[in-house]
């Protein structure tokens, strides 16, 4: 059997992440945790791209994969999920925590669950937590552990204290992040349906080559939105330095400008790649880019299908 919520959260992260739940409650967040990634499943519905995106699930036939999931689940994956929370302590896989708001049949999700092999319950406090083995991973002693917080909230993770603590800061006996350095940027944007808050970015990002420039990056927020029928994403960064500051500036104006070139495989691309903006002040880098939603959305649709072409050349 497949692991049965990590194909929650799968099915729910469709169409290059751009859906999901309600408004973020940082009190729900652990005050350990150094990265926030929420996203507005209410929002999103509100939204002129989530009404086009939700149309190409339809003409691209994911729409009947999420209906066939509904009726072995007994939900949808996205009209019953109001909201998802990932949050987590660096790169740790078994230190991050998933939480899903929404409307499940509680009873058969846990006796699908309980079909697992390796099934087992394990008592903390007065919360029954869940274990099962992980049928998706290369690692035979990966287990998954999760909970039915309340009917309508689960959490999941791929760790036992990771999900003891996530109880425990829901019922207030661990500190939550109220108050805490995340950037209120991104939590209070306007019209946001993903909200992305990271913090000591420098030291998860460790010595990887591809990301030196978030190498001397403090503090990351990202929100992604719809304001007055446009589609953006804003992107801010709080380096260590302002020369570090003035460095990711001229490295992310080149890109931009080579992107920018006109390109016969990837037209849109290039003029997309014009509305994005890059400024600079002190020790803080913004960049925004804001287009009509249409114009997003197809685009989006047509790197799916290029993904969906390479993988078939490749099988």
């Amino acid at each position: 059997m497949k692991k049965l919520l990590m194909m929650v959260v799968a099915s729910v992260l469709v169409a290059e992440g751009s859906v999901l739940a309600g408004s973020l409650v940082i009190e729900q967040v652990s005050g350990s945790a150094s990265w926030v990634v929420h996203a507005d499943q209410q929002q999103f519905r509100k939204t002129l791209t989530g009404k086009l995106i939700r149309e190409e699930l339809v003409n691209l036939g994911i729409e009947e994969n999420l209906s066939n999931f509904a009726t072995i689940f007994s939900f949808h994956p996205l009209d019953d999920v109001r909201d998802v929370t990932v949050y987590g302590t660096g790169k740790d896989r078994a230190k991050a925590v998933v939480l899903i708001d929404g409307f499940f049949d509680k009873e058969r999700i846990l006796s699908l669950l309980r079909m697992n092999p390796q099934y087992k319950e394990i008592k903390h406090g007065n919360i029954v937590l869940h274990e099962w083995f992980d049928e998706n991973q290369k690692d035979p002693n990966q287990m998954m552990y999760g909970c039915f917080y309340k009917d309508d909230l689960i959490i999941m993770g791929a760790g036992l204290d990771a999900v003891k603590l996530a109880v425990d800061v829901l019922n207030g006996s661990a500190k939550n992040a109220t108050g805490d350095t995340f950037n209120q940027a991104a939590l209070n944007a306007k019209g946001a349906f993903i909200q992305v808050m990271g913090k000591r970015v420098g030291e998860m990002v460790g010595q990887d080559p591809e990301a030196a420039a978030l190498k001397q990056t403090d503090q990351l927020s990202l929100s992604i939105g719809e304001t007055e029928g446009n589609f953006y994403m804003d992107l801010g960064l709080i380096t260590k330095s302002e020369e570090a500051a003035q460095a990711i500036t001229q490295m992310l104006e080149g890109i931009i400008a080579f992107v920018s070139l006109p390109n016969q495989e990837q037209p849109k691309l290039a003029e997309l790649a014009k509305k994005i903006k890059v400024s600079c002040e002190q020790k803080s880098v913004h960049i925004h880019f804001e287009s009509d939603h249409q114009a997003v959305v197809q685009f989006l649709k047509e790197q799916w299908q290029k993904n969906k072409e390479k993988e078939a050349q490749t099988q």
